[in-house]
């Protein structure tokens, strides 16, 4: 009878256990599960991914709407961007129709969302692009704001603001963040300024006009073969005058674009005997091509070391 009892008790507790028993009223059952959802964060393309991912470490989810080997300028937002953004409690990006679209989806949100388009953040400073094709934002400002490490600083205050609004838990993750973020891209700056000095020449000679605000913030002269759009292709006048003022301030390096094709800085090169060497306009997301240790700050330093040397700069 003892036996028949103890049986009877602890077949009832096992059954209990597989079915998560609870005593009392209503079900407990979501205490069987204590992972936490996390808070996801949607942002526009890899710089400010780069960003929000700094500023959260693994207490968000950060996704990104530009999928790998996607040019970010044409991107339209497909039914996994539509999925990402009906689950975001922030959204990130850089407005001004630098991505017409996702202006358009992120607009049909909800106000339960927060939103921030960065290029509106306190200190950010768009500049004039010039007649520089369809990849210029409205009112013909230059869209490259995440090339200038103080232009990122900015940004940075702003979306931790807007993290913080959105996910509230993410308040303590994000305080202590925040300024190794700073300190990060207040360090880059200050590399830039210093490496960046008693060049033998100042002009940036590119394939691709994206390095307005990097020339702008550290006394360069940027003179694009191409238009900021990356598939221009200038005429032989043009590239005959490029190669012309090149020669006049003695350039010894013309820049490419890692993403596009050399031709163009080879023909201007090989025209003034100049040699080639790379610049990462990044814009994609450098762990895919470059490996998984890189970043955003990675690539900028390798970019600052490839200007060093092919402006021929000797520093403080």
């Amino acid at each position: 009878m003892a036996t028949r009892g103890l049986a009877a008790i602890l077949t009832a507790a096992l059954l209990c256990s597989a079915v998560a028993c609870s005593s009392g009223s209503g079900s407990d059952s979501e205490h069987a599960v204590p992972q936490q959802v996390k808070p996801v964060i949607v942002t526009n393309f890899y710089p400010v991914q780069w960003l929000a991912m700094a500023l959260t470490g693994g207490d968000a989810e950060v996704v990104s709407l530009t999928p790998e080997g996607t040019e970010p300028h044409d991107l339209a937002v497909d039914a996994n961007g539509q999925k990402a953004l009906g689950r975001a409690d922030v959204v990130l990006y850089l407005g001004a129709d630098f991505q017409p679209d996702v202006q358009r989806a992120i607009a049909q949100l909800g106000p339960d969302v927060t939103t921030l388009d960065l290029l509106t953040a306190p200190g950010v400073e768009l500049l004039t692009a010039g007649n520089i094709g369809k990849e210029a934002l409205a009112g013909n400002k230059d869209p490259h704001v995440w090339l200038s490490p103080a232009e990122m600083i900015a940004m940075a205050d702003a979306a931790a603001a807007a993290i913080i609004s959105g996910a509230p838990q993410l308040r303590g993750r994000v305080d202590a963040a925040l300024p190794q973020v700073q300190q990060s891209l207040r360090g880059l700056d200050s590399d830039y300024k210093h490496g960046l000095t008693r060049c033998a020449t100042p002009v940036l000679v590119t394939s691709h006009a994206a390095f307005g605000y990097l020339a702008h913030e550290y006394g360069l002269e940027q003179v694009p073969i191409a238009g900021v759009s990356p598939e221009d292709e200038p005429d032989p006048q043009t590239l005959r005058s490029i190669a012309e003022v090149a020669r006049q301030r003695h350039v010894t390096t013309v820049f490419f674009e890692d993403a596009l094709p050399k031709n163009l800085s080879q023909t201007v090169a090989d025209e003034i005997g100049a040699q080639v060497s790379l610049l990462s306009a990044l814009e994609f997301d450098p762990r895919g091509s470059l490996g998984p240790d890189q970043d955003y700050l990675t690539v900028m330093r390798a970019n600052l070391d490839r200007l060093e040397k092919g402006l021929q700069c000797a520093g403080p």
